[in-house]
């Protein structure tokens, strides 16, 4: 029994280490085939561009709203009965355009009435006057008392205020009759028609609205800036041209461009920001009231500074780093201080030099003192700079004023 115990513990540790064995040779043979596979890989293909040195835009980002200057709820300004829409809804209309009819009838009856009054008692004036001018010759002569010549000139007289009434009447007629054609206050384009013909209207404050115009160009993007941005923004709007506000569709297919023209008189406490509105002839109407718009005021440019493309940054457990390219076309992984970032660019305030090439493509398969080749670039990957170059134009993209990246 115990010499079956001991030849079954002799097996087991004979098994344990020739297990042991084989498998640390095995992993030694892994590693060392997967070392000789990287070394033989060859050069990583990669796209480069060099650090730029110069002035570059710094412009401050926000999600705007496109809103018209002018609103205007189109309401009957008296009783009557809608008899037809003069327009369409959606249609653009000029200021004095005829928009909605109203029953015209009353109307045109009660001017009759009036202009007839006003014609009877220009009559009763013209033989008030005469009586009265008659009467004052006969008061020369002595032929009439003094109480009857001024009771005459009394009679023209008051015959005069009655005509003078009559004529107000007329006028409050015409008035009420031209209030029948409800014609557009402003150029703009008309909303929902929300009452058709045969509906009764009132005229008063909370009467049936017909429509809503608005107005489309020129037109407003209001947008709001940390209070930090206050100072930079007045001094900019204090300047001989107004700072340039680029306006973009959140799909990205339209753009404008406008001037800022207004900074509220107060900082929100609550969101620490301010609101600014920038304004848009417009005349293609490519911004629509109430869109929601990316908006970039531009504040100047900072001199002399180092930028490269947003993409050579990367992201490591130590912070931010970027690929250099060696003179001898090997790769060092090199910290960087990031002042801030922009659409397209970044603004380096440390790490790196004026000329020295980065990576903005390829960045993946790279390790440090990894052997690369330039290859073309993809398109679209070189961020506003020219591949292995200058940044086009003399700046790297536009560049926030917060350090952050606009998204």
């Amino acid at each position: 029994m115990k010499r079956r115990t001991a030849v079954a513990a002799l097996a087991l540790v004979l098994a344990a280490v020739y297990g042991g064995y084989h498998a640390w040779g095995g992993k030694a043979v892994a590693d060392a085939g997967t070392a000789k596979r990287a070394a033989g890989d060859g050069p990583v293909p990669v796209v480069t561009a060099r650090v730029f040195r110069g002035a570059v835009p710094i412009d401050v980002t926000a999600v705007g709203t496109v809103q018209p200057i002018s609103t205007v709820q189109v309401r009957a300004r008296i009783d009557s009965q809608l008899m037809e829409a003069k327009v369409n809804e959606g249609q653009e209309v000029h200021a004095g355009d005829l928009l909605f009819l109203l029953d015209q009838r009353p109307a045109k009856a009660a001017l009759a009435q009036a202009e007839a009054t006003l014609a009877r008692d220009q009559a009763q004036l013209g033989q008030a006057r005469s009586d009265a001018q008659r009467h004052a010759g006969l008061f020369a002569r002595g032929a009439v008392s003094l109480q009857q010549n001024e009771q005459m000139a009394a009679t023209a007289k008051a015959q005069e205020a009655t005509v003078l009434a009559d004529q107000a009447m007329v006028d409050q007629a015409k008035l009420t009759l031209a209030f029948t054609e409800i014609r557009s206050p402003i150029d703009g384009v008309v909303g929902s028609i929300l009452l058709r013909p045969g509906n009764l209207v009132k005229g008063s404050d909370s009467g049936s609205t017909l429509t809503t115009l608005v107005q489309v160009a020129p037109i407003n993007v209001a947008f709001t800036v940390p209070e930090r941005n206050v100072t930079a923004v007045r001094h900019a709007l204090r300047a001989a041209h107004p700072p340039l506000v680029n306006a973009k569709t959140t799909d990205g297919l339209v753009s404008a461009t406008g001037r800022l023209v207004f900074i509220d008189n107060t900082v929100d406490q609550q969101s620490g920001t301010i609101q600014l509105k920038a304004l848009y002839d417009n005349k293609d109407r490519a911004l629509w009231p109430g869109q929601f718009v990316d908006v970039s005021l531009n504040l100047g440019a900072e001199a002399d500074v180092l930028s490269v493309p947003a993409v050579a940054v990367q992201r490591g457990q130590a912070g931010a780093y970027v690929f250099i390219v060696k003179v001898d076309d090997t790769v060092d992984m090199r910290p960087v201080t990031v002042a801030r970032f922009a659409e397209q660019g970044a603004v380096i305030s440390g790490g790196v030099s004026a000329g020295e090439r980065v990576v903005i493509e390829g960045q993946l398969r790279l390790v440090p003192g990894a052997k690369i080749i330039e290859q073309p670039a993809s398109g679209g990957s070189q961020g506003g700079v020219e591949a292995d170059g200058a940044a086009p134009g003399g700046t790297v993209g536009a560049i926030q004023a917060n350090g952050k990246a606009r998204t």
